[in-house]
């Protein structure tokens, strides 16, 4: 039981620390030595070691890694889609990288003040769970693709994309309902900005 009470207290103050986080801060993301089944589901014990982040509507994201990859998990409500925007600058070059996972995945790159074309299933050394197709309904204009809600959505980066043992992230989340809205979204920071990664979070690899 103390033993269950200190893991507790220990779960509290990590996601009290990244709810305080802003982009002066340096966020330690915990190792984990067994890598996550991506099924749409943060199972709990998979992801025990991860470090959560608390945006609000009810959404979290956790973030764990090991050796060769980072992983994340963004959890959203049972009526959200939860599409998932990482944006990581790449330490040497200092090019912005968005990659996105929403009914498709596509990277781009941040050139000369403008974001490269959009180009699906384009992405190089990372990979997510994106939001399953869930058949088709019937509209007043025809019929109309339908997609799964509530799942979750699972992201692998291969460390080898990014250099050095921390690196500067964003993290979106939208197509989100909140306050009666849908569509809504929310970063990490709060105040970030895509095209600014000095607005953004440092996250570092611990061992």
């Amino acid at each position: 039981m103390r033993h269950l009470y200190q893991l507790l207290i220990l779960s509290s103050a990590l996601t009290l620390a990244a709810n305080s986080a802003n982009a002066a801060d340096k966020i330690s993301i915990n190792a984990t030595t067994s890598p996550p089944l991506f099924d749409g589901r943060c199972d709990s014990a998979e992801w025990q070691p991860a470090i959560q982040l608390e945006l609000p509507a009810g959404v979290s994201v956790k973030l764990m890694h090991d050796t060769n990859s980072l992983y994340v998990c963004a959890m959203g409500k049972a009526q959200d889609y939860t599409v998932i925007d990482l944006y990581i600058e790449h330490g040497q070059t200092r090019q912005i990288y968005n990659l996105h996972a929403s009914a498709q995945l596509f990277e781009r790159v941040h050139l000369d003040e403008n974001w490269s074309d959009t180009s699906f299933w384009n992405q190089k050394d990372w990979s997510a769970f994106w939001v399953p197709y869930a058949g088709e309904e019937e509209t007043e204009k025809g019929p109309r693709t339908r997609f799964l809600k509530g799942s979750h959505r699972e992201v692998q980066v291969l460390r080898r994309k990014f250099p050095g043992e921390s690196w500067k992230m964003m993290i979106g989340i939208s197509a989100v309902e909140h306050e009666g809205s849908f569509g809504e979204d929310f970063k990490f920071p709060a105040e970030a900005v895509d095209t600014d990664p000095s607005t953004w979070a440092e996250f570092s690899f611990s061992r």
